[in-house]
C-alpha cells in the first residue's frame, strides 16, 4: 500500500468577490487503497506567499466551496488525495484566479463636529474593507422629517483612515437634520452608516 498518485490540478469556477467553487477529479491510482478525502490548499501571488490549507480535515467531495477570499487578489490552488497511508503528492497549481472587486463597506457613524448656522462640519472613520478598489468619494445623506438630500465628497488620501466634510450654507435654518455616509469606489455605493442623533440648526450662515 502506497499514498495516492497527484491528481490532475483542480478546476475553478464561479468566482466571486470572496468565493469560488474548486472541482477535481480522482487520482489515476489510489495507492492501493480507497482514497477518504482531499486536503486543498491555496496561495495570493507574490514572492513571500505560501501555500496554505483551506480545509481543517480532508474534503470528501470532489467539489468545494472556498469562502473569505479577498476581492480583487490573485490566487491559485493545489490538492493532494488521501488514504489509509497517507497524503499524495500534491497537484500541478490551477489556472491563476482573479477574484472581482466588490462595494466598499459600512463606514463608522458620522461625528457632528461643529454647528454653525446652516453649515455643519462631520468626521467618520473609513470603512473597514475598500473592497479590493480603491474608495474614490463619499456620498453624505441629509435628513429631516420631511426629505433627504445628497451630497458627494471626493476623498483625501492624506485622510488616511478618519475623513470628513463641511455642509456649507446648504441646510435650512432651526431644523432638525440626521446624518449618514456611504463610501463608493469603482463598483459602487456601499451601505449607509448608521445615522447620527437629531442635530439642530439655526439662524445665519457661516
Amino acid at each position: 500500500m502506497e499514498e495516492p498518485d497527484a491528481p490532475e490540478p483542480p478546476v475553478v469556477s464561479e468566482v466571486h468577490a470572496t468565493s469560488c467553487t474548486v472541482t477535481n477529479q480522482p487520482p489515476r491510482w489510489d495507492g492501493g487503497a480507497p482514497v477518504t478525502g482531499y486536503i486543498l490548499e491555496r496561495r495570493t501571488q507574490g514572492p513571500d506567499s505560501e501555500w496554505i490549507r483551506v480545509n481543517d480535515s480532508p474534503i470528501t467531495d470532489l467539489q468545494y466551496t472556498v469562502d473569505n477570499l479577498t476581492p480583487a487578489t490573485q490566487y491559485e490552488f493545489r490538492i493532494a488525495a488521501v488514504n489509509k497511508k497517507g497524503t499524495g503528492e500534491f497537484s500541478g497549481t490551477c489556472l491563476l484566479i482573479v477574484t472581482p472587486a466588490e462595494k466598499p463597506g459600512r463606514p463608522g457613524c458620522p461625528e457632528v463636529l461643529e454647528v454653525i448656522g446652516t453649515s455643519v462640519h462631520l468626521q467618520w472613520t473609513a470603512p473597514h474593507s475598500d473592497g479590493g478598489s480603491a474608495v474614490t468619494k463619499y456620498t453624505v445623506v441629509y435628513r429631516t422629517k420631511d426629505d433627504n438630500k445628497y451630497e458627494s465628497f471626493p476623498v483625501d488620501g492624506t485622510d488616511g483612515q478618519s475623513t470628513s466634510c463641511a455642509l456649507r450654507n446648504l441646510l435650512q435654518p432651526s431644523t432638525n437634520y440626521r446624518f449618514a455616509v456611504a463610501a463608493v469606489n469603482s463598483v459602487g455605493a456601499g451601505p449607509w452608516s448608521d445615522y447620527t442623533s437629531e442635530v439642530t440648526t439655526f439662524a445665519g450662515t457661516l
